[in-house]
Order: C-alpha cells, then structure tokens, then sequence
C-alpha cells in the first residue's frame, strides 16, 4: 500500500491527491511523488522509523445506548486481550533474545507483535469513544477497518535493546501521566455521547492524541519500534501543502484513506495539556495515599 511521501498518509485506489496535505498522488504524479511502507525484510537502520496510526479526527455519529454500556460491551475484547497479552509476552522475550544477537526481530515474531498492537489500539479507540463499531477481535488489517497501523520494520541497535526498559522509563510515565489524566476527559465525553450522540472535535483529537502516544509506547516497548513516542504528542505540522490546499483537497476528495498526519485544532492542544496538568495531579495524589 503507497503511503504520501510528504506526510505519510495511507493513500487509496483511484485517489488523485493526498487528502492530508495535497500532494500529488501517483495517479497524477510520476511513481516517485509516494512511497510505500518498507517490508518486513528490510534491514535498513532508523532512529525515526514510523508508527503511523490512522483515525478519523472528525467525531462519528453513535448510538447513544451503546455509549452508555460502552464499558460493558468492551470488556469481552479486554478479557480476550489479556490472553493474547500473555502469548505476546513471551513472543517479544524470544523477539528480545533474537534481537540482542541479530540486531532485528524476526518477520513473524515483528507481523504478530504489530497485530497485537493493532489490536490493544482498536480495543482502546472503541472504549475512548473514538470509533463507534464494536471492533471484535481482529490482529489483521481490513478494507473496512476504524483505525489502521503501520510500523516500518528495521534493524535494532542491540544495546538499545538491551536497555529498553530502562531508555522508555521516562516514556512510561508520561504514558501513565496521560492515562490518568484521560479519565476526567473521557467521564465528560462520555456523558456529552449519551446526550448528544456525539463527542466535541477537540476531546475526541485530545484523546486521539492521547492514544496514538500510547500505541508508539506499546510499540517501543514490544521492540516493534526503536523509535521513542513523544514526537505529535499535541499534533503534527503540515509539510509541503498550505492549509488551504489542504482542505480544498479533502473536500474534492470522494474517497479518503484514515489520516496519519493529524492536523489538529489549537483547542485540541489546549486539552492535551489539561490532560497532562490532571494526570500530574492525580499521579501525585495516588503516590501520596499508597506511601
């Protein structure tokens, strides 16, 4: 599948411009104007290679009544999860092993760890009230998937590796700043949904936002990714369109592939720092009533 080579963004059959950032796709440019995401055997070496998460910024329309029993209709996919975490665990131990003596994680070991993935960020967008379809348990990509993935497989420095743990700490707790910090958000989400049917744009690209860092901390950890996740933390920048070939673009676009290049509102990362503003405070009022 071509991805833009200018902002990344999962391109489809037919479409003449990237409906990101307006570039010419390879229906109306030469081949070279998009890429395609590297395979499996690839064994080129990146200190930025690519998670890119797909979603619509725009929030869906959803059933209030599946709103209300969000948590419950979600936590089948949760129990299920939690199995397939345990087989992924030992998975990434053996992807670990290969990795410190090899300097890559074999193809079969990397394609399962990213469906698990696939899988963790599905679950959670549904739960976040981010997509409205009850997922199912899915590992593969599909035609008619709510949220898509896409991890660049390249070779790993093995003392990175071997310290991972310890060089995605400071990333750990950011993520479990962000963690804390969502629940008061998703609470007023989740009472606006029930309402209205709906969530506001700049909550849903909040914790869009929130579980996009989330998907890159998984993959970092899991050895998918030896890229760090605080990169669009609040937002990405447009590159090689302005904004106004932007939306001239999307709207003239029939058919649009799930954007991975999220242009986000400045209201959105407002609402990104309030969640790192509560999520400090409510990390430091649980550490104070546990010592």
């Amino acid at each position: 599948m071509p991805y833009c080579v200018k902002c990344g963004t999962q391109e489809v059959q037919g479409q003449k411009f990237c409906p990101v950032c307006g570039t010419a796709s390879v229906s109306t440019a030469s081949a070279s104007m998009s890429v395609p995401m590297p395979p499996l055997s690839s064994t080129e070496m990146s200190g930025e290679a690519r998670v890119l998460v797909g979603l619509s910024l725009e929030p869906p329309r959803q059933s209030r009544l599946t709103i209300f029993f969000r948590l419950l209709l979600a936590l089948p996919l949760y129990v299920v999860s939690v199995f397939l975490g345990l087989v992924t665990a030992f998975v990434v131990i053996g992807a670990w092993f290969a990795a410190l003596f090899t300097g890559r994680v074999p193809d079969g070991m990397q394609r399962f760890v990213t469906g698990y993935i696939r899988l963790y960020a599905t679950i959670s967008a549904y739960t976040l009230l981010l997509v409205p379809r009850w997922p199912g348990i899915v590992m593969r990509e599909g035609p008619n998937d709510q949220l898509s993935l896409a991890i660049e497989h390249v070779s790993l420095n093995r003392a990175a590796v071997f310290f991972r743990v310890v060089l995605g700490y400071p990333a750990g707790i950011v993520g479990g700043i962000l963690s804390f910090g969502s629940y008061p958000i998703l609470i007023i989400m989740w009472i606006w949904g029930v309402i209205a049917g709906r969530v506001p744009q700049p909550l849903h690209q909040a914790l869009a936002l929130v579980l996009r860092y989330q998907t890159r901390l998984m993959a970092y950890f899991l050895l998918a990714s030896p890229t760090q996740p605080f990169r669009g933390l609040l937002g990405d920048e447009l590159v090689g369109a302005t904004t106004n070939s932007m939306e001239s673009t999307s709207a003239s676009s029939s058919t649009a592939s799930l954007p991975t290049r999220w242009l986000v509102a400045k209201d959105t990362r407002t609402y990104v720092v309030a969640i790192i503003v509560l999520g400090v405070l409510l990390y430091a009022l649980q550490y104070g009533r546990t010592h």
